[in-house]
């Protein structure tokens, strides 16, 4: 029997469009109030999901957001750290370094807002889409003291993929403790994240602070960076229309899609 149910949110809980179906709502609110621990994850910063997830169940703090692709736990009621771990101040001053170089959109997360490394449409965008606010700073690092839960390079799929390899070759000038990895949230996304950091360790760190068993969570998403979730989940799940990487690392692969109102399929199959 499943007590914990982790649930990726664009592209697995909201549609395409960025609307939530109402199957996904009904069914997440069915399994609540039977009981099951609900955790919404995603690359988003725990505000932003929280503007989502209260459109389904009211904030409470036994519902858990794991937030910036798992850099931050946070209770979804009082929003309490339950976990979290930064990017560095050094590995931001590296990245921030390239960003400038190569003219790169970059930006990171203080509080509940963002910090870009220049003010555009872009950053407009992203602020609109998230229900966030940004300031504008031509140093992330003094702008970011205490680190960054995740950066994120935004900008078309095919220039960013010619400079991840590069990105990720900084690495090999910084001491171990300020290591990062790099994902695709989105094809216009590249997310930078500590090492070691990712949806997976999340699902696991929370689950055995909540004193659930392995083979008591089951993890659903769609996209490169719900891999690690949907793995290290008891039973991981993919939905139709999900990235490769998503679908290698998944138990099942659902026949339903975001679209169609995933999370009835998994109510049914999962916790009928």
């Amino acid at each position: 029997m499943f007590r914990l149910l982790a649930t990726d949110i664009d592209d697995t809980l909201l549609a395409h469009d960025g609307s939530l179906p109402k199957a996904n709502r009904e069914a997440l609110r069915k399994l609540h109030e039977e009981g099951i621990t609900i955790v919404f994850c995603s690359g988003r910063s725990d505000l932003s999901i929280r503007t989502i997830a209260q459109g389904i169940l009211e904030p409470d703090d036994d519902e858990y957001y794991i937030a910036f692709n798992g850099a931050l736990i946070v209770t979804a009621g009082t929003r309490t750290t339950v976990a979290r771990r930064f990017v560095t101040m050094t590995a931001i001053g590296v990245l921030a370094d390239y960003a400038r170089d190569h003219g790169l959109h970059l930006q990171g997360y203080s509080g509940d807002d963002f910090v870009v490394n220049a003010g555009s449409v872009v950053a407009d965008r992203y602020a609109e889409a998230t229900k966030t606010r940004y300031q504008v700073s031509d140093d992330l690092t003094a702008a970011l003291p205490e680190g960054s839960p995740k950066l994120l390079f935004i900008g078309e799929n095919a220039h960013l993929t010619r400079h991840r390899a590069a990105i990720a070759s900084l690495n090999e000038t910084l001491p171990a403790e300020h290591r990062f990895v790099t994902m695709f949230s989105k094809p216009h996304y590249l997310e930078i994240v500590a090492t070691g950091v990712h949806k997976g360790n999340a699902l696991v760190r929370l689950a055995g602070i909540l004193g659930i068993r392995h083979e008591e969570t089951l993890a659903v998403g769609d996209g490169e960076n719900d891999a690690e979730m949907i793995r290290a989940a008891g039973t991981g799940v993919a939905v139709a229309n999900a990235h490769d990487a998503a679908r290698a690392a998944a138990d099942e692969v659902l026949a339903s899609s975001a679209d169609d109102g995933v999370m009835g399929e998994i109510a049914r199959r999962f916790f009928g």
